[in-house]
Formats: C-alpha cells, sequence, structure tokens
C-alpha cells in the first residue's frame, strides 16, 4: 500500500462526478402515503449524504403566500432549501408541472425538462412526486427512471401495473419497482411481487426492476439504505445546463464510463 511505485488510488481520482441537476421521477397514485413516504426517505437520506434536495409536489397547488414552482418559472432564480438548517424542501408545484406539461406536448419533453433545469443549482436533487400520466409526459424517451412505491396488497399491485404499462408504452420509460413492507405475510408478497412481473413480461414483452426499500426503523442497518439510496442517485436522469444527458460516473480519456453494477430482486 505503501509502495511509492504504486498508486491504488489512481484509479479512482480518475472517474469524475460531473455536475448536473439529477431528475428523479416519482409516482403518485392512489396510495398517496406510500408516496410521500418515499419521497420523504429520499429527501432526509440525500440531504444527509450531502445533497441540496428539492421535491416537487403535483398535489399541492402554488398560492400567492405559499410560492413553488409556478412562481419559479415565471421568475426563474436558483431554488433554494427552505431553512438553512434543512438541505431539502418540498415546494408546491401542481401549477409549474401543468405548465410544464403543455411545453413537454407543444415542443417536447427536453424542452420541458430544460425549463426545470434552468431553476435549480447545479448537483440540486431533484424529486418530481406526480401521477404516471404527467410522467410519462414530461419524461417522455428519456433514461430517467420513475420509481413506483407501492405495497404488496392486491391493491397495490393493480395501481403498479398500470403505473409501469402507461410509463413503458406511452412514455418509453423503464419505471423501477420499490415495493415497500406492509401487513401482508412473506409468502403472499413474494407471490404478489411475482404476479406483478409475471404479467408485465407476457403483457408487455418486459418486466421491470425490482428495488425493494430496506427497513428503515430502530436498530435496522443503515449501510443497506445507504446502498440503496446510491442505487437511486446513479440512476437519476443527470441533466447539464443545456439538458444534455450526463452519465453519473464519467472516466476522463477513455471511450467507457465506470458503472456500479445495479442488481434487480
Amino acid at each position: 500500500m505503501f509502495d511509492p511505485m504504486y498508486d491504488q488510488a489512481a484509479g479512482l481520482r480518475s472517474v469524475v462526478t460531473l455536475a448536473g441537476i439529477k431528475l428523479v421521477p416519482v409516482v403518485l397514485s392512489r396510495d398517496t402515503d406510500i408516496a410521500f413516504d418515499l419521497v420523504w426517505i429520499l429527501g432526509t437520506g440525500l440531504s444527509t449524504l450531502g445533497h441540496t434536495v428539492v421535491a416537487l409536489d403535483a398535489t399541492c397547488r402554488e398560492q400567492a403566500g405559499r410560492p413553488g414552482l409556478a412562481q419559479q418559472l415565471q421568475t426563474p432564480t436558483a431554488a433554494a432549501p427552505g431553512g438553512e438548517s434543512s438541505h431539502w424542501h418540498i415546494m408546491p408545484s401542481q401549477s409549474g408541472l401543468s405548465t410544464l406539461m403543455h411545453t413537454a406536448q407543444t415542443l417536447g419533453a427536453k424542452a420541458a425538462q430544460a425549463r426545470l433545469v434552468a431553476l435549480f443549482p447545479p448537483e440540486a436533487v431533484v424529486l418530481v412526486l406526480a401521477p404516471k400520466e404527467w410522467l410519462s409526459v414530461l419524461f417522455e424517451e428519456s433514461a430517467a427512471r420513475p420509481l413506483v412505491p407501492f405495497t404488496l396488497e392486491p391493491s397495490g399491485v393493480v395501481d403498479a401495473y398500470s403505473a409501469i404499462k402507461v410509463l413503458y408504452q406511452a412514455g418509453g420509460l423503464q419505471p423501477v419497482l420499490v415495493p415497500v413492507k406492509s401487513d401482508v405475510p412473506d409468502t403472499l408478497e413474494r407471490q404478489g411481487l411475482n404476479v406483478l412481473t409475471d404479467t408485465a413480461h407476457a403483457h408487455l414483452g418486459w418486466a421491470p426492476d425490482c428495488w425493494p426499500l430496506p427497513p428503515t426503523g430502530p436498530g435496522d442497518s443503515r449501510d443497506a439504505l445507504s446502498q440503496w439510496m446510491l442505487r437511486i442517485q446513479e440512476s437519476a436522469l443527470a441533466l447539464d445546463e443545456g439538458c444534455n444527458p450526463q452519465p453519473s460516473w464519467h472516466t476522463p480519456h477513455q471511450r467507457e464510463a465506470l458503472v456500479p453494477q445495479l442488481w434487480s430482486c
């Protein structure tokens, strides 16, 4: 290790994380509590890792006394966290996302994404919490990996399949299933997940990746959650100010990037 003839860290130093906004779509289904729980876990976890995180909430409409995305689109300024001690906050975004939907429908999804990217400081992580139909338009034919949080109860499985069908067929996207632990017995959870993936493979010709949310209760391993956060971070849609997709990892002077392996369940 201490031999001056060899530099074991040279490979790591040659890997550079490119600056840019990272967009993480999160599907808002009928079970809004599950979606909000996931956004909260992502916001607190990613901010703990040193990221500035903004969550765009499609369920909350902007108002004069509670400005949000709509006002940012009218007068672009770099959005900053709401409190000095916080690295993340939730922004009312119903009207603003509706405006971006119109932009995407008329000028294309990349134009809408370019307007969004211009609003946030470099290297911010933007969580876009919206219905599947909105996300399929805003991120159409992009490398975004929308997260589909759900419980493995019958209603949750139905909602999850509906989401991946819309995102895959209408948006040309490859969403990721995020099953959340529920009161359903483990055997029934496995059966529900198998039914979901088998149905997708049979009717869509494709089955989504599955990244289960690690347990977050007292005594649970923080390493598992940290690894899960890293997986989400590396799968985010990274865009620079010109709205050009950027890989999360880049090795200068090499044709191939070093990308961590992402495993599915």
